[in-house]
């Protein structure tokens, strides 16, 4: 059995990123003796190693890392979904998927594995087509939800109900006042005409890193859904971190048992607390500093926050973004009375131990981050948003403090909470639940693999 895992964030040594995929490619060689290799198209996605020449010819460049083997591509632009208005069109959707099956033809997988779908997703119909099994970890909501977060472009948070009008409503409503000239602009035949002698000319990268779309928004939403159903109900199983996510793939026409709700992993930890009577009470944000990910919330919040003792904030995570200077501009040192420190990527277990509590602002449908699986091996309250990933693993006053999505007023109230609270956290009298561990989480899947390998064997007998 070869298992492909198809991934972006695969690099065994990420500065700052998250290690997930290749831990679970280690675990499956190491610990299962399975035979596993990275399919990847190494574009912004914190990839150290080597980058091929781009071409539309499927060939691949193969290496050996920490005895791993990676199979790397570089395509068009135009067959990746992060550009362009996020929808590939039909053209380049099948030139995708032919140059997708010449490659499988080469490695000669036994399963497809998606994870990190940005991108190239359109893999797995390539797989599909060749009756090769396909796999997919859900990691964010972007193979059915155009915005990628299940916001709607009115702020509102999305019920997670996947319809072509509604979510090309909820992207036109999204965009700024250019964006939606754009798409005013292609819903006559003369403006697609205009856009696409546009995409003709010197310009054509440039429009497309900036969003420029030749169709309209549910147009786009229409195309994206159908290519979403089409190959969700044809997987032959997918892994979500969240019952939310269960029943977010399961409209899509995927059985139910053909999906495992499994939350991420982290290995069992003895934490040493290192928070001492007398130290300022400690708030973490780890993660990246961008608006989605809603850092500039805690900075909000906490300027409402000057009635209470001084309080101190560390922020580890990227920060050479232009939204994460702009924050630092405003706050260089502190927040009216609490202090803030900027960091860059840390050791999270020695912040995880010195810490009182993490917070979570989410500004979108957060799909089980890592940082709140970390805080709970590491039995640290959690200050987050009240989506569903979330509260299904935080529960209000008990191991965390929820706040209402999109309110500042209540973020404030779910650190005063976490204040108030300052002597049961030290003293470690919050209740816990379990996180599975590395090992535990790939038995399952491991399970799913050797259960499909069983079907293919027996459909060769006699």
């Amino acid at each position: 059995m070869k298992v492909l895992f198809a991934s972006r964030y695969v690099d065994p040594n990420p500065i700052g990123g998250n290690k997930n995929v290749y831990l679970q490619m280690r675990a499956l060689k190491d610990l299962f003796n399975i035979q596993v290799e990275a399919l990847l198209w190494p574009k912004g996605d914190i990839w150290n190693g080597p980058v091929p020449a781009q071409s539309n010819i499927p060939k691949t460049q193969t290496f050996v890392q920490e005895n791993l083997t990676y199979h790397l591509f570089n395509a068009p632009l135009s067959w990746n979904e992060m550009a362009g208005g996020n929808v590939i069109d039909n053209k380049s959707w099948g030139s995708a998927v032919a140059f997708g099956i010449e490659i499988l033809k080469q490695i000669k997988p036994t399963i497809v594995h998606l994870q990190h779908r940005h991108g190239y997703w359109w893999i797995l119909e390539s797989a599909q087509k060749l009756g090769i099994p396909t796999i997919y970890t859900n990691h964010d909501w972007g193979m059915a939800c155009l915005r990628t977060v299940l916001v709607q472009g009115n702020d509102k948070l999305c019920n997670g109900i996947v319809l072509p009008e509604k979510c090309g409503q909820c992207v036109y409503e999204g965009r700024k006042s250019v964006g939606r000239y754009n798409e005013m602009l292609v819903k006559s035949y003369f403006g697609r005409m205009l856009v696409e002698m546009a995409y003709k000319s010197p310009l054509h990268n440039k429009l497309k890193t900036k969003g420029v779309v030749k169709i309209p928004a549910t147009q786009r939403a229409t195309i994206n859904y159908t290519r979403a159903k089409n190959i969700i109900q044809k997987l032959d199983h997918c892994f979500t971190p969240s019952n939310f996510g269960a029943t977010f793939f399961n409209q899509f026409g995927l059985d139910r048992t053909k999906i495992t709700v499994m939350p991420w992993y982290h290995p069992k930890v003895e934490p040493i607390k290192k928070c001492m009577d007398g130290q300022l009470f400690t708030i973490t944000y780890i993660g990246r500093v961008t608006p989605e990910k809603g850092v500039h919330c805690i900075l909000e919040a906490l300027e409402k926050l000057q009635d209470l003792p001084p309080i101190q904030l560390k922020i580890a995570g990227s920060n050479n973004s232009g939204y994460c200077q702009e924050l630092q501009n405003k706050y260089p040192h502190n927040i009216g009375k609490h202090k803030v420190e900027w960091l860059n990527w840390v050791q999270v277990d020695t912040l995880l131990c010195s810490t009182d509590v993490t917070i979570i602002p989410s500004q979108w449908i957060d799909n089980t981050p890592l940082t709140l699986v970390e805080s709970i091996a590491y039995r640290v309250p959690v200050i987050a948003t009240n989506v569903p990933p979330i509260s299904e693993l935080v529960t209000d006053n008990k191991n965390g403090y929820l706040a209402e999505f999109g309110s500042i007023n209540s973020l404030a109230n779910a650190i005063h909470r976490a204040v108030d609270h300052q002597s049961e956290i030290r003293n470690g009298k919050l209740e816990f639940s379990s996180i599975p561990t590395l090992e535990e989480y790939m038995s399952c899947i491991v399970a799913k693999y050797n259960k499909i390998f069983s079907k293919i064997e027996h459909s060769k007998k006699p």
